[in-house]
Order: C-alpha cells, then sequence, then structure tokens
C-alpha cells in the first residue's frame, strides 16, 4: 500500500498583499512544507479557478490573504482540512459550504488591533488638520503658508466608536490619550463592557447625533450592511466626519458621495471600499473632502508577522490533530474517503 502524501500548506499571497512567510514556515517547520500560490484578489472566472485549483492539489492548509474560497474552488481540493484568514474577517470565504466539507475555518482576532487602530488615528488627524491637501498643494504648487490650510484639534472632540472589541478599545485610549470623548454602541456588549474598555455606552442613533468623529469597527454580517447610509448620515452632526478601517459593506457609498458632496458631512476616511477590487465608476472617487487609502491598515511589518504567526500556528495545529485557538466554524465531519 502506498505511502499518504505528506500535505503541504499553501499561502496565497502578492506583491500587492504579501504574507510575512518567515513566521509561517517557522510554525510549520517539521509539520508541513509551505508554498506561495499568487490567488488574485478578484473572483475568478472557471477557467481560472480550475487553473488555481490544480496548483492548490494537495494542499491540506491555506492561508489566505489575496484571494476567494467558494464552493466550486473547494469541490476540487479534496485534500484541504483548513482555511487560515490572514486578519479578522471571513467575508472572503464562503464558510457556510466550508463547514458543509469539512474544512475548519480560523481567523487573526486581535493581531492587528495595534496597526488598526493607529491607521484609525491617523485618518482622523489627516481630515481634521487636512493633511493630505495641504501636502499635495506644497508639492504641485510650490507655495507657502496656512491660511488655506486652518484646521481643529482633537482634543475636546466626541468619537463615536460603532464597535467596540479589541481595535475600538485600543482607539478608545488612544483618542482619551488626545483628549477626546469617548462614547460607543455595540450591541454585542453590555454597558458595562463597554464602560470597562474606557468608552460611554451609547443608543445608535443617539452615537451618531453626539460625535464630532464616527469611526468603524464592526464586522460585515446582515445586520450591519450599509448601517452608515441615508438616514444615518441625515442623523449625524453637520460638518463630522466618518471613518472606516472596517469593512466596505458598512458604508453605502452612494449615499456618502451625496453627504460629501452637499456638504452635510466635514469629509470622509476610507481604508475599505464596498468591493474590494472596487468599482472604479464608484462616486466615493469622486467626492470632495475624502481620503482612500488602500486596505493598508493592517500593512505593518509588525502586523504582518503577528497576524502570520498566529495564523500558522492554527493551520499547524489542524494538520497534527490539535485544537486550534481561533475556529470560526464547527465543520462536517468529513467523508471516509
Amino acid at each position: 500500500m502506498p505511502a499518504a502524501k505528506r500535505p503541504w500548506a499553501a499561502v496565497t499571497a502578492t506583491d500587492d498583499f504579501p504574507v510575512a512567510l518567515g513566521p509561517v514556515r517557522e510554525a510549520l517547520k517539521g509539520i508541513a512544507p509551505v508554498k506561495v500560490v499568487p490567488l488574485p484578489f478578484s473572483p475568478l472566472s472557471e477557467s481560472q479557478e480550475k487553473r488555481f485549483a490544480k496548483m492548490l492539489q494537495g494542499a491540506g492548509a491555506m492561508l489566505l490573504r489575496p484571494g476567494y474560497v467558494t464552493p466550486t474552488l473547494l469541490d476540487q481540493l479534496p485534500d484541504l482540512r483548513v482555511v487560515s484568514v490572514h486578519g479578522v474577517g471571513v467575508d472572503q470565504v464562503d464558510v457556510a459550504a466550508c463547514t458543509a466539507r469539512g474544512v475548519l475555518v480560523t481567523n487573526a482576532p486581535g493581531a492587528n488591533a495595534d496597526a488598526v487602530a493607529e491607521l484609525t488615528i491617523g485618518l482622523m488627524l489627516g481630515l481634521i488638520r487636512r493633511i493630505p491637501q495641504s501636502a499635495a498643494r506644497v508639492h504641485s504648487e510650490r507655495v507657502w503658508g496656512e491660511a488655506r490650510h486652518t484646521g481643529s484639534e482633537l482634543k475636546g472632540k466626541t468619537l463615536g466608536l460603532v464597535g467596540v472589541g479589541q481595535i475600538g478599545a485600543r482607539v478608545t485610549g488612544i483618542a482619551k490619550a488626545f483628549g477626546m470623548k469617548v462614547c460607543a454602541f455595540d450591541p454585542g456588549l453590555s454597558a458595562k463592557e463597554v464602560r470597562d474598555r474606557g468608552a460611554k455606552p451609547m443608543k445608535f442613533e443617539a452615537l451618531l447625533a453626539a460625535s464630532d468623529f464616527v469611526s468603524l469597527h464592526a464586522p460585515h454580517i446582515p445586520a450591519t450592511h450599509h448601517i452608515i447610509g441615508r438616514r444615518a448620515f441625515a442623523t449625524m452632526k453637520k460638518g463630522a466626519y466618518l471613518v472606516n478601517a472596517a469593512r466596505g459593506p458598512l458604508v453605502d457609498e452612494i449615499a456618502l458621495a451625496r453627504a460629501l458632496k452637499s456638504n452635510r458631512l466635514g469629509g470622509a476616511a476610507l481604508d475599505v471600499l464596498e468591493g474590494e477590487p472596487p468599482d472604479p465608476k464608484s462616486p466615493i472617487f469622486d467626492a470632495p473632502n475624502i481620503i482612500l487609502t488602500p486596505h493598508m491598515a493592517g500593512s505593518t511589518r509588525e502586523c504582518l508577522d503577528a497576524i502570520a504567526r498566529t495564523a500558522a500556528q492554527d493551520m499547524a495545529r489542524v494538520l497534527q490533530g490539535k485544537r486550534v485557538k481561533f475556529p470560526v466554524n464547527k465543520p462536517a465531519r468529513r467523508p471516509v474517503r
């Protein structure tokens, strides 16, 4: 009887979406070889899916950064036992399809908290101090002078957080160090838990009406889809700012573009968009007073190392038959083949 083939671990990575391979190889040393598969961060055609499925044959584990795990892809990967997502959100993975096929899904909660929190604060500063516009004008016009670039300070402003998990709690601490008042809406936490994380608990509409900045730190689930839309913008303070470094579909981009063009909002900063890759015809690209960054909140060397290590360690546990730390689903028993 031939010996069973040793499983290998696939890492989806590209130049635009890198993965720190050192921590991955260290976690899987002596357990499974590691190979990079450059899965694109876009839906695949049938022919593309077949080509990448061929490249992934024999993989027992997948560390997913770019790419989408669909039912049709899963059906072509009978050896796959675990998909470990490079981050917290699992939007790229059909979790139900994985569950039905006996594939475990894991993620890396908390590994990117510091990086995302710091970018959130940076985007807030960029908005209120008009840093991108000021820098662009100096570069393009070679002019000096501060009159056109007078902004405001974070001190004394109210920050409203929609979601106060590990990232939101970190944002709270930094914002309070700037002298901001912080309130939060999080239906998954009790009022005491929100207070323990440093924020004042508020209902959603009250938070929108009270906040100078609204920052999103919630997952994308049916209940949060377009949670910030036309009604939310009508409730927010005139001249308030919106920051989203969580998930693009939390915001209705058409409604946001209208709110910016009508001066209902003072500005917005988005690190994520509703489609990724985004629709180049989205009205958000032509909206005024907006900062757009390319889903870079977790792109620090420290964060990439931490996420890769966390994800790879759970992959190693699965391949060794051990219990994982960060399961997302409870997969059905795999059929005996």
